[in-house]
């Protein structure tokens, strides 16, 4: 009974998202032959998936270096909550937690980039693999980072707890890409690839799962090509590294957002390095 109420829930929910999935039909339903509903609610579960895999993990792992395993499952559902959340937090926590909070941060973005990479294995009929080119590398370097810094944080146990999965924000998480793909079709048909690039950077300036999702689907039904996903991916992590630097510069502590803009600034470059390896490929 007690495995029951930690865990038939979460598993409960995630079998209903599959079969949902599984049931939906594989041709487009919209005018353009953009939008199918089983690519999108596989798109939904699997985001779901990540989630209740994080929050199960922390269960049965614990907290062993606490800073990753919250930033990282918190990025997986959030990583711009989990900024807001860390930088609130920097306001009131001792100087010396400044290593932790720095490790968090790290970790959002870990999980934000991770995100990206199974969107991408996912969400595609056809598996580019120089597109993950773009995101290797500043995964690469951000597990680097995270690995130097955990030598400095210290162990820490988590209670015993229910694993929990949010359906409502994964219910407007779908809502969110559908009207996503709609917005971009129209952009795309008034002012072409230039309204894609405007909504791509607005949409990730707060997440990226929306864009990525959405051009994903819209080069599938051949609206652009792979060299232009490419750039729009990239333009997706950069409009995402630049809200959460606006964040922890408006509201976290002086020292935390001087020592998160030196590791941004950081993998900004390693992104772009990462994306000219790509243009070179394709």
């Amino acid at each position: 009974m007690d495995l029951f109420r930690k865990w038939g829930k979460p598993v409960l929910i995630l079998a209903v998202f599959f079969t949902i999935a599984y049931l939906m039909p594989a041709e487009p339903i919209d005018p353009w032959q953009m939008f199918s509903l089983k690519k999108a609610a596989y798109m939904v579960f699997a985001l779901a998936f990540i989630e209740a895999l994080g929050a199960a993990a922390i269960r049965l792992l614990g907290n062993r270096k606490g800073a990753i395993l919250t930033g990282f499952f918190g990025g997986l559902v959030s990583s711009t909550a989990t900024t807001v959340d860390l930088a609130r937090d920097s306001v009131d926590a001792p100087p010396e937690d400044l290593g932790k909070q720095t490790l968090t941060f790290l970790s959002a973005t870990l999980a934000m980039l991770t995100e990206g990479v199974v969107l991408l294995l996912l969400g595609t009929t056809e598996i580019h693999v120089p597109l993950l080119l773009i995101l290797s590398g500043p995964i690469l370097a951000v597990v680097l980072m995270i690995v130097i810094l955990t030598m400095r944080i210290p162990h820490r146990e988590v209670a015993d707890r229910e694993v929990q999965l949010e359906i409502l924000p994964i219910i407007k998480l779908a809502a969110f890409i559908i009207a996503i793909l709609a917005i971009s079709k129209l952009l795309q048909h008034f002012l072409g690839h230039s309204g894609l690039i405007v909504l791509t950077f607005l949409v990730s300036l707060f997440e990226i799962h929306g864009s990525v999702i959405a051009n994903i689907q819209m080069h599938d039904a051949g609206a652009f090509g792979v060299e232009f996903l490419g750039g729009l991916i990239t333009l997706s992590v950069t409009a995402s590294f630049i809200s959460k630097m606006f964040l922890l510069w408006t509201i976290g502590t002086h020292k935390l957002r001087r020592a998160a803009m030196r590791y941004t600034i950081a993998l900004f470059a390693v992104l772009i390095a990462s994306w000219l390896v790509f243009m070179t490929v394709v």
